[in-house]
């Protein structure tokens, strides 16, 4: 089943150095219950395109649909690159933040925030507050409220970028050991070809901005996979190297604009 579907989607900025291109003419279908993942260049508009399958940004043309299943849940919710816990919220508050604002009844939040802090391992952090905590709890407590709220679809916008590497394997395991359990249609960002490859279905490679779908590549390791396992796999370097000889040349090409803009003293 089609979750999400694209057609002709085309994002323009007004500035005041004249309009700005973000995405131009993505055409799109992200399946049911797949792990999706958007991967280009700087600057090339990933943010703008799941800002805009959130509802944080309007469109300036094209179409957009994304197929609801279930009216009781919410149809979308987001993980930022950047810390979006609650400062006031201890950890169980924040994860059951978005079952309160629904009118979830609280016995059925207090169970589903402690299924939760099990998952992520934070059962004993619960009363903690977010500056109690490290980087890595902090996002933690991020992914488990957004699964927790139960939407259709859960849009992650690099949302282990700023973690050192060790943090980052062990939070990618986590994540694909908790989305496994229900099978989320999940939209996810990354710069790295790495995380795509360990994490996706599908990988979406975007052109320099303005971004357009430049190639959508098939991860063809099975599940329940195992990073290092992957990585020993001859088929793991061919995939990889694959995608840097689509991705090269649109990073390439976002390095030269960027230089060709640069103005000195400005």
């Amino acid at each position: 089943m089609d979750k999400i579907v694209l057609s002709g989607l085309t994002k323009v900025f007004p500035t005041g150095y004249g309009p700005v291109a973000a995405l131009s003419s993505v055409d799109l279908v992200v399946r049911e219950g797949e792990f999706f993942v958007l991967l280009g260049p700087s600057g090339c508009g990933k943010t703008t395109l799941v800002r805009i399958m959130a509802g944080l940004e309007r469109r300036t043309s094209g179409e957009m649909t994304i197929a609801r299943t279930d009216a009781g849940k919410p149809l979308t919710a987001m993980v930022f690159q950047e810390d979006s816990v609650f400062p006031w919220m201890t950890v169980e508050e924040n994860i059951g933040y978005g079952l309160w604002i629904q009118g979830v009844p609280r016995p059925v939040i207090a169970r589903t925030v402690s299924l939760y802090l099990e998952k992520v391992g934070l059962t004993r952090f619960a009363r903690a507050y977010p500056f109690q905590l490290s980087g890595g709890m902090k996002k933690r407590t991020s992914v488990a409220r957004a699964f927790a709220a139960d939407p259709e679809v859960l849009l992650m916008d690099e949302p282990f970028g700023e973690l050192d590497e060790q943090t980052r394997v062990l939070l990618q395991a986590e994540l694909v050991k908790i989305w496994d359990e229900n099978r989320k249609t999940v939209v996810f960002i990354t710069h790295s070809i790495d995380e795509a490859v360990v994490l996706a279905d599908r990988i979406l490679v975007m052109t320099a901005a303005p971004g357009r779908v430049k190639a959508v590549v098939e991860v063809p390791f099975p599940r329940p996979r195992q990073a290092y396992e992957m990585r020993a796999d001859p088929a793991y370097g061919r995939l990889i190297h694959h995608l840097w000889g689509l991705l090269r040349e649109e990073v390439l090409k976002a390095k030269a604009e960027e230089a060709a803009a640069y103005v000195p003293g400005i």
